[in-house]
């Protein structure tokens, strides 16, 4: 919970883990990704992808900073979902199938020795 409390005081993250790409979008804050470890994920558009260099770490840094960025944080998109409506989704698909055979649980009775 530190974490997520501490995304309130920041203009964004610098590293490689999944959080940058799964959480810090939700906050409307940037992140800078290093390196390819996260490479293939879906990402918004608040995320900088940079090569673990210093140089393209210093470009990314001064990107994140900038005005125009900053400006179009609020509108990004968390391609991983708002939250909070996965278990709405699910009882809505549960509500509209049948659960009899799903219910039932087969036993197999060895022959006895």
């Amino acid at each position: 919970m530190c974490y997520l409390s501490c995304l309130k005081h920041v203009n964004g993250v610098v590293g490689n883990s999944s959080s940058g790409l799964l959480e810090v979008p939700s906050f409307k804050k940037g992140t800078i990704n290093i390196g390819d470890r996260q490479r293939g994920r879906l990402q918004a558009a608040s995320v900088i992808d940079c090569e673990p260099e210093r140089a393209s770490i210093t470009t990314a840094l001064d990107e994140l900073f900038s005005t125009e960025f900053q400006s179009q944080l609020p509108l990004v998109e968390n391609p991983y979902g708002r939250g909070g409506g996965a278990s709405e989704a699910i009882v809505k698909v549960l509500e509209q199938r049948s659960l009899d055979d799903l219910l039932k649980k087969r036993f197999y009775d060895y022959p006895e020795k």
